[in-house]
């Protein structure tokens, strides 16, 4: 596990350069499934980004441990070209049973001489996990259980907050996708409104400041920059109460 952005991006890299299953920590709104995607970008295998969504009623999480456990899925994964990703957004929220059952079956598979241990480690596969109030339960305790059994690489994105280098070229990318998609035309942002979103904690991360830089940048008038009067009103007071306990 890893706590510096630098570090985070070794590690993503180091992702990037293998074949090996990995699965990302972080609070909810870090930008899991972005990395997922750059990682699997990155590799330039050819094939698809699958993704497997574990935030679902108990039906639907079955049929995603089917699919899991089914023969399709090992010959996608196993293809020499054309190699799919599959990503599994919240693998926390699986039930008990269903984990155990997926950790019993790879444990097993490991076992047999049709799959290494390590070919196991190494199919490429993406998971992502919430990693803030968790409890200590039977499903934690299945979790961790499947985790060891078909992840070796484990990175946790660090909040928004504990990266805040990163914010001026979040938010230059940010205008730039609502500029195409709302065909507009603004400039950038004001040095004096890029100041108040350092100074904001994000306690929603990368997804609060991507919902701020929309609003922003609808509020703003083509071929002019966001201005601090565009940002939303409890940003504001959050960053005049840090400024005030300072």
């Amino acid at each position: 596990m890893v706590d510096t952005t630098q570090e985070v991006y070794h590690e993503i890299n180091r992702a990037v350069q293998s074949s090996l299953n990995v699965v990302l920590e972080g609070e909810s709104g870090v930008g899991k499934e972005h990395f997922a995607e750059l990682i699997h970008r990155e590799r330039n295998w050819g094939g698809e980004f699958v993704v497997c969504d574990c935030e679902q009623t108990v039906r639907k999480q079955t049929r995603i441990v089917e699919q899991l456990t089914s023969p399709v899925f090992f010959k996608k994964l196993r293809r020499s070209t054309q190699r799919d990703t599959f990503f599994m957004r919240r693998v926390d929220l699986l039930q008990a049973h269903l984990l155990a059952q997926l950790s019993d079956f790879f444990e097993d598979l490991g076992k047999t001489e049709a799959f290494s241990r390590n070919e196991l480690l190494s199919l490429g596969v993406i998971g992502s996990l919430q990693t803030s109030g968790h409890k200590k339960s039977l499903n934690n305790v299945q979790l961790h259980k499947f985790l060891n059994s078909l992840f070796c690489l484990k990175i946790r994105i660090l909040p928004l907050r504990e990266r805040k280098e990163q914010i001026p070229k979040l938010v230059e990318k940010f205008i730039s996708d609502f500029n195409k998609e709302q065909k507009r035309n603004v400039l950038g942002i004001a040095p004096d409104a890029l100041e108040l979103l350092l100074q904001y904690n994000w306690p929603d991360n990368v997804c609060e400041l991507r919902m701020e830089i929309e609003r922003a940048v609808t509020l703003t008038r083509n071929y002019e920059s966001l201005e601090p009067s565009t940002l939303s009103g409890n940003l504001i007071k959050s960053v005049s109460k840090i400024r005030s306990l300072r």
